[in-house]
């Protein structure tokens, strides 16, 4: 970790490289070139991060696993799960849209929550985790694919649809949803450039 290239940053409007030193609280990085935003100070450490983590993790286990919505119509009552609505696509003859839910909807952020659990939780107790680089380098990808918000604004745009032919309510999968989205947003938000100084 004493390469000089892994205290360096990249400005992403105009290419000028910086040195990155850490952020305190508050405080925000600019580039000396164009004034964009090269990172902002977190309040939280590691240990917050990683209990923000672990709450995602159990909540996510709550939104794949029971009920999106519920329908009731002409007295018959039908409920989906995240998972039974992928493979509804599929059965449907939708296939690529079974595919881009279950990567977006599922597999970016299900890599994202466990990535982090396993980076986080050695560094919370002073350990380098094996295979750090190839780990954060994965996490920067896999936020680029996580889409939990816009699966649940899809959601909540089809209760509002269904509700005006049956009598559609949210289940509880909708509203843990809605909650891992303001979780990863939260843990997102901390980034990924202070996990390199925690390891050295």
């Amino acid at each position: 970790m004493s390469r000089i290239e892994d205290s360096l940053v990249l400005c992403a409007d105009c290419g000028k490289v910086h040195r990155w030193q850490r952020l305190e609280a508050n405080q925000v990085a600019r580039c000396a070139r164009c004034d964009a935003i090269l990172g902002r100070g977190h309040r939280l450490g590691t240990s917050a991060v990683l209990a923000l983590t672990t709450a995602a993790a159990a909540t996510f286990i709550v939104a794949v696993s029971t009920p999106l919505l519920s329908l009731n119509f002409r007295g018959g009552s039908e409920a989906a799960t995240v998972l039974e609505t992928v493979a509804g696509a599929w059965r449907a003859g939708y296939p690529f849209i079974a595919i881009v839910a279950a990567v977006t909807a599922l597999l970016a952020p299900a890599m994202l929550i466990l990535l982090r659990l396993y980076v986080l939780a050695p560094l919370s107790l002073g350990r380098k985790p094996p295979g750090f680089a190839w780990c954060v380098r994965l996490l920067h990808q896999a936020g680029r694919w996580s889409m939990v918000g816009v699966f649940t604004i899809g959601a909540l745009l089809s209760l509002v649809r269904l509700a005006a032919m049956a009598d559609a309510s949210p289940g509880p999968g909708l509203y843990a949803l809605g909650a891992v989205t303001v979780l990863l947003a939260a843990i997102e938000s901390a980034g990924l450039k202070h996990l390199w100084w925690d390891v050295r």
